[in-house]
């Protein structure tokens, strides 16, 4: 993690993942390591933030993002949960530049 990622989630009082964020962090995991580095790094990610589901209106707005801006299935739904909770997004992931445009 780098140094100014570590200051925002040290400044936070609360965060936040999407259950997707889970399922891309164990699926890359899996790509280049084992099930078990897989699995210790998101039962860490479970233990430090509030793990947020998708509902219904999550996944129609995701599917509406996805549709609008051509991006993947899975970032759809992050920025649709950030959206709707009206949370900001940590990433690293190019598709999330787009985020300003969803907010509009």
């Amino acid at each position: 993690m780098t140094d100014k990622l570590k200051g925002l989630f040290d400044k936070a009082k609360l965060t936040y993942v999407s259950s997707i964020s889970i399922y891309e962090v164990y699926k890359q995991t899996l790509s280049s390591e084992d099930k078990s580095v897989a699995k210790l790094r998101t039962t860490t990610i479970v233990n430090d933030f509030d793990v947020i589901n998708v509902d219904s209106q999550i996944a129609e707005e995701g599917a509406n993002i996805s549709h609008r801006l051509r991006i993947p299935m899975a970032d759809s739904l992050i920025m649709a949960t950030a959206k709707r909770y009206d949370l900001p997004c940590v990433t690293d992931d190019p598709h999330f530049s787009e985020v300003k445009r969803i907010w509009v």
